[in-house]
């Protein structure tokens, strides 16, 4: 009796694993999960692929300057014969040749956090917000907080379209709008609080004229707090970008000054929709599904708390 007990288990869970193997997924690549953004956007792209009838497959690199890794586990995901890939790329040049060959297995492609269409590939939609403009608009910003006045120093990211594009709406607001908004320092943190600390440190310790800090991510902004609170600099105004709950929760405690929500939620969401769409042959006339953004400080951080 024990053993048809036992073998009678032993096929309901090879019925169970071979239904899961069966189950169809939708592949979700970020470049690392270093940033709670990404966590964000997986949030909302879980319900929507469930509500779909799909299994989410999220896999990322260990760092977000691993283009080696991300391009193996695109690979894999196309081996393994998923639906459709939603991938936000390290850098995006370095895609290509892993989306050429999802094209070539007939796997729709979205790119989500970039607008930036990519040539010579098919990229079914981009699911992202504009981070030229995001920069900006922490540009107004900035010349609202200050009176039009101020030094400033940028932590960047690493190389790359993100950088490019978050650094040069700032600066070139700047140039348009605030000329006596300027820019003393620049560094990179590489995306990483440690990096981003280290980095304000050495530029305020180089320019103690510095009163603006920006960081191209909340993560570097956060650690550019850190590096104000050991200098005692409670002077500095630190805006970051991304909109993460832990970057709320600093403003809320007078910590980080501001962060540019980038709806990361509504990036993940919008992303997953996109395939689903491409795998039931809907037409897309534009590309770009674009998620609003918004400068978030004290005075508004309690509508976007959860």
């Amino acid at each position: 009796m024990m053993k048809k007990l036992l073998a009678l288990l032993l096929v309901l869970m090879l019925s169970l694993t071979a239904t899961a193997a069966l189950a169809d997924e939708i592949g979700f690549l970020p470049p690392a999960m270093t940033s709670p953004f990404y966590a964000s956007c997986i949030e909302g792209a879980t319900p929507v692929a469930t509500a779909s009838g799909y299994e989410l497959l999220v896999m990322a690199p260990p760092s977000e300057d691993d283009y080696a890794t991300q391009m193996s586990m695109m690979e894999d995901m196309i081996t393994r014969g998923v639906k459709g890939i939603a991938v936000c790329g390290i850098n995006l040049d370095a895609l290509i040749p892993g989306i050429k060959k999802a094209n070539e297995a007939g796997i729709p492609v979205v790119m989500f956090n970039t607008i930036t269409e990519l040539e010579g590939v098919e990229v079914y939609a981009y699911s992202g917000y504009n981070q030229y403009n995001g920069g900006g608009k922490i540009a107004d910003w900035v010349n609202e907080k200050t009176g039009g006045t101020a030094k400033v120093a940028i932590i960047e990211g690493l190389p790359s379209d993100y950088t490019t594009q978050r650094m040069g709406g700032f600066v070139d607001r700047c140039k348009e709008a605030y000329p006596n908004i300027e820019v003393v320092a620049t560094q990179p943190g590489d995306w990483v609080r440690e990096k981003g600390m280290n980095a304000a440190m050495d530029m305020l310790q180089a320019h103690p004229d510095i009163n603006v800090i920006y960081g191209l991510s909340d993560e570097m902004a956060l650690g550019a707090v850190q590096a104000i609170k050991q200098l005692g600099r409670d002077d500095i105004i630190v805006v970051g970008l991304d909109g993460n709950p832990n970057a709320f929760e600093s403003v809320k405690a007078g910590e980080l000054t501001a962060t540019l929500d980038c709806g990361p939620v509504a990036i993940g969401a919008n992303a997953i929709l996109a395939i689903v769409e491409a795998l039931e042959n809907v037409p897309r006339e534009e590309k770009v599904i674009e998620a609003e953004t918004t400068v978030v400080d004290i005075s508004l951080v309690d509508d976007f708390i959860k």
